[in-house]
């Protein structure tokens, strides 16, 4: 314990800001890794070129979660494995290390101190208290004062990048008074929509224009890489204790070993354990049978043909994989690729029928009168015909107006999305103009007629300016800083040794 902290307590409240800084990133298969120190290499990674040791990537792996249970408390637990990556965590931390120790950036005691002693959790009646310091470091952290001080100090400097990387951001009146308008002004539009879904199941394409449009544009239909994938999977039983995922893991190991000898089915279907082939799938797709999981995606296109995985532990069980096939790409012959091309052909043809019926409905709804056809009709003592209002030209075509809810340039709109270019269209709209050409959406193709005048409340503005410039100042310092820590990343160029996926390993060499 530093000395000064014993004899100074201190009231002051220090805004903790570093929680916040590091976003970890989503894990698909779980977040423990395992790192074998006799197998595999002699250090856990390398950043800017240098070693990082077992010993102090698993110092800031422990410092990382002790940094989310100071923020999230009981919930931190929860969060590893399922929405945090204590891995991705760690080595964020080692790269913000490494640039404050480029900075030179040093944290005073008394720093130290104050930070300390000011937070929440370790105050008795406004005032910090030794006691539950000492329990907290116990039977919470479960590290010593020396451990957690260190840990704080870091902290302390990770957070002072924070402060000179964002010291420069700022944020004028004007865009203040540009972003409330476009998160607080709303409008409402009616609005018909022309889906090429309805004419598809309409159009009819032969033979012959099937073939031409092949011809014609042949590497739109590019197949991409392919691979053919086996696995073996053992999946946990509910309620299965610690030493029962041992012995499944070890059952898988030793199926590892056998089908290096042979083959994975033949080595799974001598220990009794299922095997499935996937058939040829692309890297955009999901894996059949297991659905959308990335890192395993990269890791099985990494792999060579022929070639085994390492036995991989998920949240549901232990997986072992075999790459049978590696296909590269091609265009494929007319025969194979019929199919895919009469469906971009029809879809094509449905968009066009699409919009053609949305321009047709504007002329209908959106000219103004023509001014010989009323002289004339004026002459002959006959009234002159007047465009179609929105309601009874829809009726007319049997189609749908809808009307939505009000909504900002910054609002995602019910049924059609964020449709930025609808949104654009409507905030340049007076009530009941209609905006004069179809907008592309993402389900099709709108014509739209205002049901309101957007107006900005200046009253609203001038009560609301300053917090809501004090918000978005800090948005903007968060969007800066995570562009700087982005740039820093990549010039660590990781190369990290403690994979993603877990590789199952002896318990002696397990990071916790």
């Amino acid at each position: 314990m530093l000395k000064l902290l014993r004899k100074k307590k201190v009231a002051k409240r220090i805004f903790y800001v570093l929680a916040g800084l590091i976003i970890p990133a989503f894990v698909i298969w779980g977040s423990a890794s395992v790192i074998n120190k006799d197998q595999g290499p002699d250090s856990a990674g390398i950043l800017f070129g240098k070693k990082v040791s077992y010993e102090e990537f698993r110092a800031a792996m422990t410092a990382w979660k002790t940094q989310m249970r100071l923020q999230y408390g009981e919930e931190a637990e929860k969060a590893f494995g399922t929405m945090f990556d204590p891995m991705e965590g760690a080595w964020d931390r080692l790269i913000l290390l490494h640039e404050a120790k480029k900075r030179n950036i040093r944290i005073s005691d008394k720093e130290l101190v104050e930070t300390i002693t000011s937070l929440p959790f370790l105050q008795q009646g406004g005032r910090f208290d030794n006691q539950t310091y000492d329990l907290f470091l116990k039977y919470s952290a479960g590290l010593s004062a020396r451990q957690f001080e260190e840990q704080m100090r870091q902290n302390l400097a990770m957070a002072r990048i924070y402060k000179e990387v964002t010291a420069p951001v700022s944020l004028s009146d004007e865009e203040t008074r540009r972003e409330y308008e476009e998160q607080s002004v709303q409008t409402r539009v009616k609005y018909v929509l022309f889906s090429p879904s309805d004419d598809k199941k309409n159009i009819k394409v032969s033979e012959e224009e099937i073939r031409q449009y092949y011809e014609n544009f042949r590497d739109k239909f590019r197949v991409p890489p392919q691979i053919n994938v086996l696995y073996a999977f053992l999946n946990y039983r509910e309620g299965m204790s610690p030493e029962e995922e041992k012995e499944t893991e070890e059952k898988m190991k030793n199926v590892l070993k056998a089908a290096k000898a042979s083959n994975l089915r033949e080595a799974a279907s001598e220990a009794g354990i299922e095997v499935k082939e996937t058939g040829f799938f692309g890297f955009d797709d999901p894996v059949p049978g297991l659905g959308w999981m990335p890192q395993l995606k990269t890791l099985l296109f990494d792999t060579p043909q022929g070639s085994l995985t390492d036995v991989l532990a998920t949240d549901h069980g232990i997986y072992l994989f075999s790459i049978l096939e590696k296909k590269s790409d091609y265009i494929p012959e007319f025969k194979e690729a019929k199919t895919r091309v009469k469906d971009v052909l029809l879809e094509e043809k449905a968009t066009q029928a699409a919009l053609q019926k949305a321009k047709d409905f504007l002329d209908k709804v959106g000219k103004e009168p023509d001014k010989k056809a009323e002289e004339t009709a004026g002459k002959k003592n006959k009234k002159p015909a007047l465009p179609a209002t929105f309601e009874k030209a829809a009726q007319a075509e049997g189609l749908a107006v809808k009307e939505t809810a009000p909504f900002s340039r910054a609002s995602y709109i019910p049924e059609l999305g964020m449709a930025n270019a609808l949104k654009e269209a409507a905030f340049s709209l007076k009530k009941d103009e209609i905006y004069p050409k179809a907008i592309i959406v993402s389900q099709g193709f709108c014509v739209i007629q205002s049901m309101e005048t957007p107006v900005f409340d200046e009253e609203k503005f001038n009560k609301e300016k300053d917090e809501f410039k004090k918000a978005l100042l800090e948005q903007k310092r968060s969007e800066a800083f995570n562009r700087f820590f982005t740039g820093l990343k990549k010039e660590a160029n990781l190369i990290s040794y403690v994979k993603p996926l877990r590789q199952v390993a002896p318990a002696s060499a397990d990071i916790s």
